[in-house]
This record gives structure tokens, sequence and C-alpha cells, in this order.
């Protein structure tokens, strides 16, 4: 397997182009998909989850034209699938997926990497068999591969509930509700996380023609009845989420980077990283109309504490800011990451082989800063934002930095390695095992 070595990055000052939204071309591509004619999806992210979205949706009968810009789209009833679908690495097709599969006229496999078939599913099973839909994990552990049986969504009852941990588990009930054909009330039990992802999903929806109504208190979505999902046209943003590596890394090395199409005002969780900057103390200037952030390094951040329920998959390369950051820091409400590509909260850890003193609790870390860190072996456990977070630690490091995996940024960021070669980082990928 392919590794990174990463020495310690000079000064740079330069701009980039945040990369297509992958949380937001997904939902694109899978709304289109719901739609009964052709939609135009446009800027999207190649990123390999939107691509095992692709994948799946065309076995399921949807099909893609790839145009210049984007992607035209003709959506329809699903099809039984010929094959198993493979979801790769992607946590959030399979559960956007596995209660609209239902639709199909016969029983649909699905599976995924070791990853995903590593990963727990039995409170979504149960939230989809209460709710009506017959789903189980064929090795009988609550994990993939999971077989959907065909249900005729118009039978399924006017309430579902799940819990609320993981956001997709209620998005995947969210969207199914309007093949019901009635108004359907969607409840979220236990603690509520990632509800900012579920914002996202709806705001598109209405985009699609759908609208949902969701509670102040986000424990519960009223799809009214009578809505269906129409075609429509819609254009990317860019990545606040992969732009925000670059933003860290601009701050941690003393360098200055403009990144444009970043659109502040698209529904996107990951953009609490900028006023976590700004709280930290980075020199950060926003100006919206041209959509753009310029970030300029050189002073020490201080440290903060950050509620990440909302934001969780920020927090890998909020550690390594934090990390290096003033006085002492604390991440919190983030149990939820431990249910992701790895368990991001004990990878994270790994900082303390750079030097870093970070502690895991039980829902996040905490931090007591460092000023300088040092080149270590890192394992990114195949998750893009580790191995991300673990190439940004590195570039502030004194001596090499070795990052398990070159591959696997290529999930969100494919252009990843390359636009941090741009920007003069002294990045390598090298065919040999880490150095231990």
């Amino acid at each position: 397997m392919s590794n990174l070595a990463i020495k310690r990055a000079p000064s740079f000052s330069g701009r980039m182009v945040a990369p297509p939204s992958k949380y937001h071309t997904h939902r694109a591509l899978l709304l289109a998909s719901l739609a009964q004619g052709e939609s135009r999806i446009m800027g999207t992210s190649e990123a390999l989850d939107n691509m095992s979205t692709v994948r799946c949706l065309s076995l399921l009968g949807t099909r893609f034209e790839r145009k210049t810009d984007g992607y035209a789209v003709r959506g329809g009833p699903y099809r039984t699938p010929e094959d198993i679908l493979d979801v790769g690495n992607s946590g959030s097709t399979i559960h956007f997926m596995l209660g609209l599969a239902s639709t199909a006229p016969e029983a649909v496999v699905f599976t995924g990497d070791a990853s995903i078939r590593s990963r727990p599913q039995v409170q979504f099973l149960d939230a989809l068999n209460r709710w009506g839909i017959e789903a189980w994990s064929a090795r009988g552990n609550g994990k993939p591969p999971i077989v959907v049986k065909h249900r005729d969504p118009r039978t399924l009852g006017p309430h579902a509930e799940v819990d609320g941990l993981i956001s997709p588990w209620t998005t995947g009930l969210i969207l199914l509700a309007p093949f019901t054909g009635h108004q359907v009330t969607v409840s979220v039990t236990g603690a509520v996380q990632e509800a900012s992802y579920v914002t996202m999903t709806t705001a598109m929806m209405r985009q699609f023609g759908v609208d949902v109504v969701a509670a102040p208190d986000r424990r519960s979505y009223f799809v009214p009845g009578g809505q269906s999902y129409k075609p429509a046209e819609i254009v990317i943003p860019g990545d606040i989420a992969l732009a925000s590596f670059g933003l860290a890394l601009a701050a941690l090395t003393s360098s200055r980077l403009v990144y444009e199409n970043i659109d502040l005002t698209a529904v996107h969780p990951e953009a609490a990283i900028v006023p976590a900057l700004q709280r930290m103390g980075a020199d950060l200037r926003i100006d919206a109309g041209a959509r753009t952030i310029e970030i300029a390094g050189g002073r020490r951040l201080k440290g903060i504490e950050v509620d990440c329920g909302d934001a969780p998959d920020m927090v890998p390369i909020l550690s390594v800011l934090l990390a290096l950051a003033e006085g002492k820091s604390r991440i919190y409400n983030a149990a939820q990451l431990r249910y992701k590509e790895c368990d991001r909260l004990a990878a994270m850890c790994q900082l303390n082989k750079m030097g870093a003193r970070v502690r895991e609790t039980p829902d996040g870390l905490e931090f007591e800063g460092v000023e300088a860190l040092r080149g270590a072996s890192m394992d990114s456990l195949h998750d893009h934002r580790v191995q991300m977070s673990f190439v940004v630690a590195g570039c502030t490091a004194e001596g090499t930095t070795y990052v398990s995996d070159a591959a696997a940024a290529s999930v969100s960021y494919p252009g990843f390695i390359q636009d941090m070669q741009r920007l003069g980082i002294p990045i390598d990928i090298v065919e040999e095992d880490n150095p231990s």
C-alpha cells in the first residue's frame, strides 16, 4: 500500500478553489433519481463516495449522462438490480437508500467495504422494521450485508421513529416518506446528533418539490401528504469541510491563503469551522459577495471548547488546530464519531505520538496545547478525514511524518495531494511501509 511522507511546510501565499461539496453532490444525485424526468446537477464532486452512489443508483435504473459541468439525471421508479449494491466506503449511501430500495419490485442486497461491513445498524434496521419495511442483516449480526424486501410504501403508517445518534438514519426515513402518499411524522429518539445534516437534506428536498417541516427542537419532522419529487437544476457549492484543511494549514504555517467558491449561505454543517477559527483568534476575512475566505497565519491560536454535535466531521482537523493552540481545549458532544469510517476520537489520539497532549473522553477529546509537533508514523485507518488531518499536522512538525494509505482522501477529495503540492507542500507518495 502506498503511503505519504510529509515534511515541514514552508510559509506560502496562494489561492485555491474549494472543491465541490461531496455532501451536496450526493444528495442532489439521489434526489434526482427519485424525480420522474430529467434533472441537471452542475459542478459535481467526483469523490469516490459519490461515484458509489451513481453506481448503486444506476443498478436501480437511474440514467446518468455525463456533461462537461456535471450530470443529466433521468429518474423514475426503482427497478430490482441485477447485482448486489456495493456502496464502497459510503455510509450515507447505504443509510439513505435502504428504505428507498424497498420500493423496488423485489429484494435488494447492500454491502460495502470492510469499514461498512463493521458498522452496527441494529437501531436503523429496527426503525425500518417497526415502520413496516422488512430489512435484516444477512449475517445476523446487525451489520451489512443487509437485505431489504419489497414493500408498497403506500401501506406504511403515518409515524416512524429512529434513534438520533446517526443523522443519515433520520434522513433515510424522511426521503421515503413522500412515496407513502400520505402525511408522515418521523420522530427522533435518544440524543439528537448531526441534525444540521438533516437540515441540509430537507433544504435540497424543497428544491425538488418536497417540503419538510422540522420541529424547533429537531426531534420530529413532518412530511405533508400528496407530494412527489420533481426534476430540478442544482448547482453544487464549494465544500467548506474540504477547505478547512487548507485553512488550518495556512493558520498553522504562518501562510496566507485565499479560498474561492465558498458560499456561507449554503446549508453546510462544517461551516462551523469558520466561527471556531475566529474564536481561536485566527486572522480570517470573509467576502460574502466574492464568495471568498482569506486566512493569514502567523499568530498562535488560543484554545477553546467546541460542541461538535452538529458538525462532527470537523473534529479531525479541529483536533490538529487544538493540539497546537495555547492553553486547554475541549471537544464534546461527539460520541457519534465512534461510528464513522473508524473511531475518529480514538484515531486522533495518535497525535500524542507527535508530541501532542490529547486525552480521550466518552464523548470527545481534551487538549493541553503544545508549541510544536514532531514527525511520527501515523495510521489513517483508511479514513479520509483522519488522513488529511494528519497531513496538515505533518506540515507543522519537525522531521518527516508518514501517513498510511495515500489513496484515502479520494473518498471525499480526490485532488487533495495535488492541491497541497501546488501550494509547495513537501509531500511525497512512498511505496514502502511506514517506518516504526
